[in-house]
């Protein structure tokens, strides 16, 4: 790395595959910022290092020196480093050391989520913080208490599940609700609706088409660094189609005040995981949330968008109780490889309740609840991602 003449920064290479003698000039202005930024830190803390074990410090270093006004920082650092000071670059190093500890991660990741799962950072040296236990079906909180699935009620399919043969028997019957699933396992209605799925007292197998938000995630995914600030991301490795079951929101299911309580705690840290849940009267007389800062998948991972590809639903499989729904994401159209995958903080489930009540006290938003600006995108954003 050297300034040039001119006052820019340029970065001289040596690249894996080519001659020992061969060195590639990139200016600084075609690579990423990050990327300058992390060769800088990096440059920086070996020079103060340097300097330090010389037994000098900066300020006799530049004693009597003075920066003229048209030298810019990085060309007035360049000045003042001593010419014995010799620069080792290490982030070749540090991506290496990062991509193991990346694919370790990667591992635990996809045992917990039963499917294929990779992290990949091409942005900088982060990694992947796995703070939280990996869960594939959201944990109750000391105050909430799951019902006994004993008391649960199945359907009387015994020639099978097809939406053609179980119209008058099958759990979304006995419910009231719509038959959610074509025979294909796709969501039928873009509109949010509840989705009664058969359960452990049915008579039907894991084959059975009304079985899809329990079986987990079937598409390989991937958790990325974005590039524009809005920290990791999730994209699919393979094409979805619409009307797919995607992944399911798990955590902690706590009650709202645990949430109000822990909602200051997090917005203190300015990130937070709460999902809010629709409002039910039921014996906890509370709304209630999800929680995946200490138990969750990596759909705590998926981020904002306007104009997102894909839609929340409200699932219920081995709990009837209609506070204690599953919350998962559907593809609203068709998702190329490749696609980052978003959903709406502020799509509401209320549609989701039931057909016959669309009255919703509270918004799905596992965001900071503080005004913060959208980065999305989308040609219809918003502006704010959230907002009081």
């Amino acid at each position: 790395m050297e300034i040039t003449k001119s006052h820019n920064i340029v970065f001289h290479a040596k690249l894996s595959g080519k001659p020992a003698n061969e060195v590639s000039t990139y200016p600084g202005t075609a690579l990423d910022p990050k990327v300058v930024n992390t060769f800088m830190q990096d440059y920086t803390t070996q020079l103060d290092k340097h300097v330090l074990s010389k037994g000098t410090t900066w300020d006799e270093l530049l004693k009597g020196k003075k920066r003229q006004s048209k030298v810019g920082p990085f060309e007035w650092l360049w000045q003042c480093t001593p010419s014995d000071f010799v620069y080792k670059c290490t982030y070749n190093e540090k991506k290496y050391e990062q991509r193991l500890k990346l694919r370790k991660i990667e591992d635990k990741l996809s045992q917990a989520h039963k499917s294929v799962i990779a992290i990949v950072n091409e942005v900088d040296l982060e990694l992947l913080l796995i703070d939280f236990k990996p869960i594939n079906v959201s944990v109750a909180s000391d105050e909430i208490i799951f019902p006994d699935n004993s008391f649960q009620i199945g359907c009387e399919c015994t020639t099978g599940c097809k939406a053609g043969l179980a119209r008058e028997v099958c759990c979304p019957t006995l419910h009231g609700v719509k038959h959610m699933y074509d025979d294909n396992e796709l969501a039928k209605y873009m509109v949010n609706t509840a989705i009664y799925e058969c359960n452990s007292a049915c008579p039907c197998g894991m084959d059975c088409p009304n079985r899809v938000v329990q079986k987990g995630t079937v598409f390989a995914l991937e958790v990325f660094r974005t590039t524009d600030g809005r920290g990791w991301g999730v994209k699919t490795m393979e094409d979805i189609p619409k009307g797919s079951f995607v992944i399911e929101y798990v955590g902690e299911v706590i009650t709202d005040t645990q949430a109000e309580a822990r909602g200051l705690e997090y917005d203190g840290d300015g990130l937070t995981y709460l999902f809010d849940m629709d409002y039910f009267e039921t014996e906890y007389k509370m709304a209630l949330s999800i929680d995946a800062t200490k138990f969750g998948n990596i759909s705590r991972f998926v981020n904002h968008s306007c104009g997102p590809n894909m839609m929340v639903y409200n699932v219920w499989v081995e709990c009837s109780d209609p506070a204690l729904q599953r919350i998962a994401f559907f593809a609203c159209r068709d998702i190329s490889a490749d696609e980052e995958l978003t959903f709406d903080y502020r799509m509401s489930l209320s549609e989701s309740k039931t057909d016959k009540d669309e009255s919703s006290k509270k918004p799905a938003t596992p965001a900071a609840r503080n005004s913060i600006p959208c980065l999305c995108g989308a040609v219809n954003c918003r502006g704010v991602l959230i907002s009081n």
